[in-house]
């Protein structure tokens, strides 16, 4: 299997990195190098030790404010894995997902893959669901702050016919890509245009929805996205879904 270079942009989240170290360092059956891109005030000493300590993990402080988008343009431009993995920095990632995800890239020939549907939770507001972006319509539950909300997310959000391709927190792809499309120099958004100029230059994307309990997307008040969860499950099933997740951080 192909290097796997996972890229993580972050700004002032040192108190998740651990944990999404734990998710970088237990994947299976797949060679990754892990590049974290940081433009806190201060350099994060942790990921200093962690880098110095393992040659695969690369971690770069920019001392100037970067958008979340020029941060991944510079990640993968640091890339040296034939294959690139988004890793945000507030999600679970669960041992198997990468290899699953790596060996759906080559299986069905595609040079970029994503969940379609996936697991979220919403710590503060009490949310464990299922997101669905198959079908965006009717209502569906949405946290805000502390509360869940019942919603129409076409009221919330404008929903195109190319939904499914959004949430890039799920992406992986051939670093060829990069070639053929750039991220947008914003913070909300940026792999919109991403993944736009992917399909327009005749890529082929695949989407696949996460049966595995592969990745669970975490929402919280500092989130860049906004979710909605189509079914909302038991909270107690979260342990059991998710064993190897620590819970939130902050």
């Amino acid at each position: 299997m192909p290097l796997v270079s996972i890229i993580t942009p972050t700004f002032g989240r040192a108190r998740f990195l651990p944990a999404l170290a734990r998710c970088v360092a237990q994947q299976q059956q797949v060679d990754w190098e892990w590049l974290v891109l940081d433009d806190s005030p201060a350099p994060n000493d942790w990921m200093r030790e962690q880098g110095a300590r393992d040659p695969r993990i690369r971690y770069r402080h920019s001392p100037a404010r970067l958008t979340i988008g020029a941060k991944r343009g510079q990640l993968v431009a640091m890339a040296r894995g034939d294959l690139i993995a988004h890793f945000d920095d507030d999600d679970y990632y669960a041992p198997h997902y990468l290899a699953d995800m790596a060996r759906l890239l080559t299986e069905r020939h595609a040079d970029l893959v994503k969940l379609s549907a996936f697991f979220l939770y919403a710590p503060q507001a009490g949310l464990l669901g299922y997101m669905d972006l198959n079908a965006p319509d009717g209502p569906q539950y949405m946290p805000v702050a502390a509360k869940v909300s019942a919603v129409d997310p076409h009221d919330v959000m404008p929903i195109g016919d190319d939904f499914v391709l959004c949430y890039g927190f799920s992406y992986v792809y051939r670093r060829a890509l990069a070639a053929a499309a750039q991220f947008a120099d914003v913070d909300l958004g940026e792999d919109d245009n991403f993944i736009r100029a992917v399909v327009a230059a005749g890529h082929r994307v695949e989407t696949v929805d996460d049966v595995r309990q592969s990745c669970l997307h975490v929402v919280h008040p500092n989130s860049t996205s906004r979710c909605f969860a189509r079914y909302r499950l038991p909270a107690f099933l979260l342990p059991q879904l998710f064993p190897g997740y620590a819970g939130y951080p902050g």
